[in-house]
């Protein structure tokens, strides 16, 4: 077996329960298996079988404070059974999004170029990393974190606003991409003079200026965190999805300015090792960015796929042995036979490793459908973008009839 670190993402936890109901629709759930995943028994078989070394463990999902505390007290409460095992327990904190119900009355979401909500998920709108009180809000949190026995400190899902649809590797995007509420507005036009663009294809040299601004917006947000996290001895990782895109301008994310900034990289993605997908083009990345890098891969994405079989897992390792970088096992959110449940560790033994199993696919981005180079048709896409999708996260039967478009578009 080889001798790098290997890491499991697994969500588990009261919250958790709340939060797969309040994203997908009254999903039937194996609890038990979800409150037992931090469970000495659970972690002490994860180690012996798979080697682990680091877990990605649920602390913030996003709820407000008072809804999270019985969260924050069911990692806490169990830290004692990863200090046992050896295990650095990286604790899990929601970016950019938050549950609307629970903090309808702030100022901290953000706005496309129609000024409406943005959603994240069903149930969750996206917040402005410009917001003052919002970063207010996030550190104060973080600095409570920070006080637990934890080795690291996670955050997910950092985005500037709206993200940008899918489009030519390098292409500007077409549909507005990031955040026009005030606090967007009075930054932009102190640094740039000008009025955010809200319409990408008027004024390209524009554009750019509004996209150079969203990155070095999602810069500044990260390295707040980062000089809070890192000054009290912990470690600080982010997660990016997917390199295969252009996270520059989907996310806002530059991954060459956060290398100073983070102790490590985590990559989520769709290209679990099947079918004649791999992770090859994250190894050229992994080399460029010198910190440790993590990949966790999905088939079909959370909630669309069941359980992983044991040569799935055999893949995994066989592929980081091939690879320079880390495997990350999806340990959670697993739906097999419709009940949703965390990986049955008792499933499993041991990994073998098949080293001719491996290709080296670089992927170079998505093309551009011919579609869209009509301007009619990427204004229309930019007019229902965001009414669209909101009816995508909070309408189950036009998520169940497009889900499996929204997939292969990932892919």
């Amino acid at each position: 077996m080889n001798k790098k670190r290997v890491g499991f993402y697994a969500w588990a936890g009261p919250d958790t329960i709340k939060m797969q109901n309040l994203k997908f629709f009254t999903p039937k759930i194996d609890k038990k298996s979800l409150l037992s995943t931090y469970d000495y028994d659970y972690l002490n078989e994860l180690k012996d079988k798979f080697g682990i070394t680091d877990f990605w463990a649920m602390y913030s999902w996003g709820f407000s404070d008072q809804n999270e505390a019985d969260q924050h007290k069911f990692l806490i409460d169990r830290l004692d059974n990863f200090k046992k095992l050896d295990i650095k327990v990286h604790a899990y904190i929601q970016g950019t999004n938050i549950v609307m119900k629970d903090l309808k009355d702030v100022d901290w979401y953000c706005l496309d170029n129609k000024n409406k909500k943005i959603n994240y998920y069903r149930g969750r709108y996206v917040v402005c990393l410009n917001n003052p009180n919002f970063i207010d809000y996030k550190i104060k949190l973080i600095e409570k974190m920070i006080k637990e026995d934890f080795d690291a400190i996670y955050m997910d899902n950092i985005q500037m606003g709206q993200i940008a649809l899918p489009f030519e590797f390098n292409k500007l995007p077409f549909n507005f991409t990031g955040c026009n509420c005030n606090y967007c507005k009075k930054k932009f036009l102190k640094e740039y003079d000008a009025e955010i663009p809200l319409d990408f294809e008027k004024n390209l040299n524009l554009t750019q200026n509004y996209l150079d601004f969203r990155i070095n917006s999602v810069t500044n947000f990260i390295s707040k965190i980062s000089n809070v996290v890192r000054a009290n001895n912990k470690e600080f990782g982010t997660n990016s999805f997917d390199p295969k895109f252009n996270i520059k301008y989907i996310f806002g994310t530059d991954l060459e300015k956060l290398i100073s900034l983070q102790d490590y990289f985590l990559f989520e993605n769709h290209s679990l090792n099947f079918s004649g997908i791999d992770n090859g083009y994250i190894n050229s990345i992994s080399s460029q960015l010198i910190k440790p890098v993590f990949v966790v891969s999905y088939r079909k994405g959370i909630g669309y796929e069941p359980e992983y079989t044991q040569k799935d897992i055999n893949n995994i390792y066989s592929e980081v042995n091939n690879f320079n970088f880390n495997s990350c096992i999806k340990g959670s959110e697993y739906n097999t036979n419709g009940i949703w449940h965390n990986l049955r560790i008792n499933n499993y033994v041991k990994p073998v490793l098949n080293n001719t199993y491996f290709r080296t696919n670089l992927v170079k981005g998505k093309k551009i459908p011919y579609l869209i180079k009509i301007k009619l048709i990427r204004k229309i896409l930019s007019n229902i973008y965001n009414p669209f999708f909101r009816l995508y996260m909070e309408n189950f039967f036009v998520r169940s009839l497009l889900s499996r478009f929204n997939r292969l578009i990932l892919r």
